[in-house]
């Protein structure tokens, strides 16, 4: 007896279908875990003023308020330290970051204080710097030194 063509055809595909199921690319290695950094709240406060007198009258404007910089520091060590995550669970953090930056100061004389401590609350790093990006890279070359000191 002879089958109709559409099953013939039927029976074609299906017997070709397990070839290609089994040629699904291998599983992405798993990679080492990151060093993790906790950074803190940074809540600086910046506070702008100016006045001026024309004419025997004076009149002036006296700006102040919280300029957080937290983001911009997590921002800048994704940039410039990428063999740490920045995580926001204190808990799983291997090293707590505190910067705290100064604003009343012109922009020319402000500094970065940052501070780094291990899991077991000591500071192993603390330093002043007139830019963020070099307060990163400082905190990051620390926590390179404390690792391979941990190691060795």
């Amino acid at each position: 007896m002879r089958l109709p063509p559409i099953l013939i055809i039927a029976l074609t595909c299906t017997d070709a279908m397990p070839r290609v199921a089994a040629q699904q690319p291998p599983e992405p290695q798993p990679t080492p875990d990151k060093t993790r950094v906790f950074v803190t709240e940074s809540d600086s406060w910046q506070v702008h003023g100016e006045w001026a007198e024309a004419g025997g009258d004076g009149a002036g404007l006296l700006r102040a308020g919280e300029s957080p910089q937290t983001v911009e520091i997590i921002k800048t060590f994704n940039e410039r330290c990428p063999e740490v995550t920045v995580t926001n669970h204190k808990d799983k953090a291997d090293y707590v970051i505190v910067l705290d930056r100064e604003t009343a100061k012109t922009i020319s004389l402000h500094r970065n204080k940052i501070a780094v401590f291990n899991r077991d609350g000591d500071a192993i790093f603390s330093d002043s710097t007139l830019a963020l990006g070099t307060s990163v890279a400082n905190a990051c070359e620390s926590i390179r030194k404390d690792k391979s000191a941990q190691t060795n």
